[in-house]
């Protein structure tokens, strides 16, 4: 009788433990859910408040169009610093960058995908040049989004080179629609991607650099008789005079681009202007301890805003 009692002890403490476990369980389990809930919540308005950013520079965009769509220049006021917006709990901290700022990586092949832009090609060996970088690596920009599995040249690589990697993959055969995707690339080192980075970009292949508001950088890779400090100078003039380009008739009559060879210049006219309509946002929120990004690509067609991609990766 004693070794029942005791053995009905030791199952009743047992019990009595097991309730006191599972009790505990299920209180951690309803903290941890709300704290997920809360957090779940926060993230999502964080969220809400960066398409409410995105939805302003849209705006903002439209406006433009709307009033002076035809040229577009670093004065106006889609191009001025959007200065962090209070809101309860937290802050919005957004930039809208002119894509058309930059060369165009898309531009390198014609609209059917396969010809290759020999005008566009001649300007970017001109860039890897100003970096002392072979020219040839354009061989394998063009190869990875022409719609062929035809080498372009000794630096070419198509889907065959790339499956014979490490870790295989297929060279896109379209569009770049992240400049990133450079790094995939033969050739393309990551020390050479953060060199050419600010000067590159990914947008429709019709579309064209913007003059107005291209940096000197990217403005005396045109021709390499131009000098970089000489339209540091120009630009900063120009900026401070609120001045800008109404067509490219005017940028060639301005020195130092007057110098520009006559061939140069032939070419170069199909691959600039003076307008803008791609656009990329970043847009970083600080709400209620937390933090959300988003990045944003955007296409203005006459008032119209595409929204091309988002991304939610840190930036």
């Amino acid at each position: 009788m004693k070794a029942q009692r005791g053995i009905a002890l030791i199952t009743i403490l047992m019990m009595v433990a097991l309730a006191t476990i599972l009790a505990a369980t299920i209180a951690k389990q309803q903290r941890v859910t709300a704290q997920g809930t809360a957090s779940l919540i926060h993230q999502n308005q964080a969220l809400l408040y960066a398409k409410s950013a995105e939805a302003f520079f849209s705006e903002l965009l439209i406006n433009d169009a709307n009033n002076a769509g035809q040229i577009d220049h670093l004065q106006e006021t889609w191009a001025q610093p959007m200065p962090p917006f209070p809101i309860e709990g937290g802050v919005v901290i957004g930039r809208l960058q002119d894509q058309n700022s930059q060369f165009n990586l898309n531009s390198l092949v014609q609209s059917d995908g396969k010809t290759v832009n020999v005008a566009a090609q001649a300007w970017f060996e001109r860039i890897l040049a100003r970096v002392d970088a072979p020219i040839e690596l354009t061989q394998a920009v063009i190869d990875w989004q022409d719609q062929d599995d035809e080498l372009s040249g000794s630096m070419g690589a198509e889907s065959s080179y790339y499956q014979s990697l490490g870790q295989g993959y297929l060279a896109a055969n379209r569009e770049f629609h992240d400049i990133s995707t450079m790094t995939q690339l033969r050739g393309v080192e990551n020390m050479l991607y953060q060199q050419l980075k600010p000067y590159l970009a990914a947008y429709s292949r019709e579309q064209k650099v913007n003059v107005n508001t291209a940096s000197a950088w990217l403005l005396a890779s045109i021709d390499p008789k131009l000098k970089l400090a000489d339209i540091e100078n120009l630009l900063t003039q120009r900026r401070g005079q609120l001045q800008h380009w109404q067509d490219l008739n005017e940028f060639w009559q301005t020195p130092p681009f007057d110098q520009v060879d006559a061939s140069i210049r032939s070419q170069m006219n199909g691959l600039l202007g003076v307008q803008s309509n791609s656009f990329s946002t970043q847009v970083e929120i600080e709400f209620s301890g937390y933090k959300r990004y988003m990045q944003s690509q955007l296409k203005r067609d006459g008032a119209k805003i595409e929204v091309v991609s988002r991304s939610l990766a840190p930036f």
